[in-house]
């Protein structure tokens, strides 16, 4: 098998760069190095899907690796995006620590299972379009989550009156981007889900594995930080606490219960 050494190397660089975050306020670090050192790795992890495109045959993106490799890609991308809109760079070293994570546990799997090649079914515009918008929404709302999570760190410690353990955004900043990537993680990943049932019934596929039953519970439960936050337009831990449940129960549906076994 050819080399996954883009995958590699990427990892390494999304780890290096969550260790500069974390370590970084002790040694003047400024957090654009994190971002710079995150870009870095986008780089080569592109390339590594360029390599898996031009195998032959191409490896499909709806296997389990390649898909994950391809959120670990997403999640940074939509990070570094974000900061145009909002000053977030203080959250970055959780950002390229997840990408790390999910991008070594991509190559992992990438590299020691058998390749599997795209069949005629998974080429299809309707394949095409369910991995990118399932990847993409599953991407933005793992921000959210790190923004939840951000946010409710940096509230209890304004409350005890103590310093945070990591340098973090303002309040304001944090709530910005939970509201900024779940107005649009969850849409996409509705559309992802949608599509994905619809290419699933088109080629006899059963629609009700335990993947796609644990993938709906996760869309209902993220309905609650939706109806709050973009509805009712709340603010504060109630929406940041449902949101980093929707993405405990979508992370399971997606990773853990493949981990598990329970799905194809």
């Amino acid at each position: 098998m050819t080399s996954l050494l883009p995958h590699e190397a990427a990892s390494v660089l999304y780890a290096v760069a969550a260790f500069i975050g974390f370590r970084g306020a002790r040694r003047g670090y400024s957090p654009r190095a994190v971002a710079w050192v995150m870009f870095a790795a986008v780089l080569p992890h592109a390339w590594g899907f360029v390599w898996l495109h031009g195998q032959d045959p191409p490896v499909s993106l709806s296997t389990f690796p390649a898909a994950l490799s391809l959120i670990g890609l997403l999640v940074p991308v939509s990070f570094l995006l974000s900061l145009r809109i909002v000053r977030v760079r203080e959250v970055g070293a959780w950002v390229a620590a997840l990408s790390a994570l999910l991008t070594a546990i991509a190559a992992a799997g990438l590299r020691f299972s058998a390749p599997i090649a795209a069949s005629e079914a998974e080429t299809g515009a309707l394949s095409h379009a369910h991995v990118l918008l399932s990847t993409l929404g599953f991407s933005l709302l793992a921000l959210s989550s790190v923004a939840g999570v951000a946010y409710l760190a940096k509230k209890r410690a304004l409350k005890g009156k103590s310093p945070a353990r990591f340098a973090l955004p303002s309040l304001e900043s944090l709530d910005r981007m939970a509201h900024f990537t779940l107005t649009f993680g969850y849409p996409l990943l509705t559309l992802g889900v949608v599509s994905g049932f619809v290419w699933g019934i088109r080629h006899g596929y059963s629609p009700w594995s335990g993947h796609t039953l644990w993938l709906l519970v996760a869309w209902v439960v993220y309905l609650l930080p939706i109806g709050m936050r973009v509805i009712g337009h709340q603010h504060g831990d109630r929406p940041a606490r449902g949101a980093v449940l929707g993405f405990a129960l979508l992370a399971f549906s997606y990773i853990g219960i493949r981990l598990l076994g329970g799905a194809a």
